[in-house]
This record gives structure tokens, C-alpha cells and sequence, in this order.
């Protein structure tokens, strides 16, 4: 992998943020480590809405938190209009510090684009990062000047990660799976969107020596990341008067071609 692809994939990854960049960055392991999400501690706990507990309801409980997501998502359409500014920490319930980890609001010209990355609030991302992060990714790197390491790393470091992985991957397709009929998550289910945007990476050979369970097609990379587009209020619009004068002016040079015509 050269400099260059190296550079774009650090600008790009500041915080593995879902499932396909956890894949996208399990893949390059040969580049520095983005940084895993910190906003979630005990010195600034998540309100209950969005808390996940581990184990068998794992993924019961996703679905029940990304359910909610999705209709506050839809809910916003009606209520982005009510801020001058938009207090999105507000509105979501999170503290400054979580909103910058979950959520990405962009305003374009007539539209406001929000996407929610909820695979961050889930123990098994959480876990799953933190081992790729942590130990994986280091002891690879290490492994051409530390031979010494390849025991340890191929007996038990990577098997842990393919577990680890694995049950990943398990939990977010049965979160899926159950919201399958949800309104809400219909609505706002961003996969495709998530997964196109980590394509590039799967468009170059993969690092060597990586089991293939850690190398999966992007196509069957699933993620609970939600995303939802509405318009942006008339008056916040960028340049509207200008745009709405210009509409005007070729109106009226329609008009007076048609006349000539005639």
C-alpha cells in the first residue's frame, strides 16, 4: 500500500465509526490505528435510551435502541426547522462529546443530511474495536522485526479477533433481522450508504496473513448506521434570494423568447 492511499485512509478514519470501517480498517493493517470513539465512560454515561447491554439480549436490545433512532430521525424533519441554530445534542439527549462520536449533520443548499452511527453504541463493536485496536493491529506490525510474536499472534490473538468478529457480525444481523418490519428503521437504514462509502478499500489486495474470516465481501459487511435527509427551512438556505431572483430572470427570458417566436 502505498504513501498516498495510507494518507487518505488516516483522513478518512478518524473514529472507526461502523461495522464496514472496522472491516475497512482490518484490511490495512499496516497503517496507524484511527481512534476508537471515547466518548462513552462512566465519567459521561449515555442516557438509558441509547445503553446496550451485553450478552444474549445484545441484539434484542439494539433493535429496541436503533428503533428509537430511527423516529427521532423521522420526527426531525419537523422540528429542525424550530432552531436558528440546531442544537443537535439537544434534540438526541448526548452530551457534546457523543454527539461528535454518533452523529454527522450536514446542511447542503436546500437539504440537511444527519447520519447516526449506532454500531458504536454496541458492547460488541465496542469490543470488537478495542481488541483489533489494542493488540491485533500493533503485534501485526511488529511481527517482520519480532518473529518471536507469530505463536502468539496466530495461536491466540487472531483467533480472538475472529471470534470476537464473528459475534459481531451475529448481533448486528439479528438486530437487523428483528427491525425487518420497523417503520422507522426502514426509513432511515443507511447500510448501503455506510458500506459505499468504505468501497475504495475493497478495490485494492488486502494486507497478507489476515485470516479470511477478518476479510469478508463488502456486500455482506452489515451495519445498524441510520440516516435520514430533510429540507432545509427556506430561510437557513444558503444564497436563496439570489437563487430565487435568478429563477425569476429566466422566467422571464422564457417569456420574451416565446413572444419573439410568435
Amino acid at each position: 500500500m502505498n504513501q498516498v492511499v495510507r494518507n487518505n485512509f488516516l483522513q478518512q478514519t478518524t473514529t472507526i465509526a461502523s461495522v464496514p470501517a472496522l472491516a475497512a480498517a482490518i484490511r490495512t493493517l499496516n497503517v496507524q490505528p484511527p481512534l476508537m470513539a471515547s466518548a462513552f465512560h462512566a465519567a459521561d454515561p449515555l442516557v438509558q435510551m441509547y445503553q446496550i447491554s451485553p450478552g444474549a439480549g445484545e441484539a434484542e436490545a439494539a433493535a429496541y435502541v436503533v428503533s428509537g433512532i430511527g423516529e427521532r430521525l423521522r420526527r426531525l424533519g419537523d422540528a429542525y426547522g424550530e432552531w436558528d441554530a440546531f442544537d443537535a445534542p439537544a434534540y438526541f439527549d448526548l452530551s457534546v462529546t457523543q454527539t461528535a462520536q454518533l452523529l454527522r449533520v450536514s446542511e447542503r443548499v436546500s437539504t440537511v443530511h444527519i447520519t447516526f452511527f449506532a454500531d458504536l453504541l454496541l458492547p460488541a463493536f465496542q469490543q470488537t474495536v478495542a481488541a483489533w485496536m489494542h493488540e491485533f493491529q500493533p503485534v501485526y506490525q511488529r511481527l517482520a522485526e519480532e518473529p518471536v510474536l507469530a505463536a502468539d499472534f496466530f495461536q491466540r490473538i487472531q483467533p480472538t479477533l475472529v471470534g470476537r468478529w464473528q459475534h459481531l457480525n451475529r448481533v448486528v444481523t439479528s438486530a437487523r433481522t428483528i427491525l425487518a418490519a420497523d417503520i422507522g428503521f426502514l426509513a432511515t437504514n443507511s447500510a448501503q450508504e455506510e458500506r459505499e462509502r468504505w468501497r475504495r478499500w475493497w478495490q485494492t489486495a488486502p494486507v497478507g496473513r489476515i485470516d479470511a474470516a477478518l476479510l469478508p465481501p463488502l456486500s455482506t459487511v452489515p451495519t445498524l448506521t441510520l440516516s435520514f435527509t430533510l429540507p432545509l427551512p427556506a430561510y437557513r438556505q444558503p444564497n436563496r434570494l439570489r437563487r430565487l431572483r435568478r429563477h425569476r430572470e429566466r422566467q422571464v427570458a422564457q417569456r420574451r423568447r416565446r413572444k419573439s417566436e410568435w
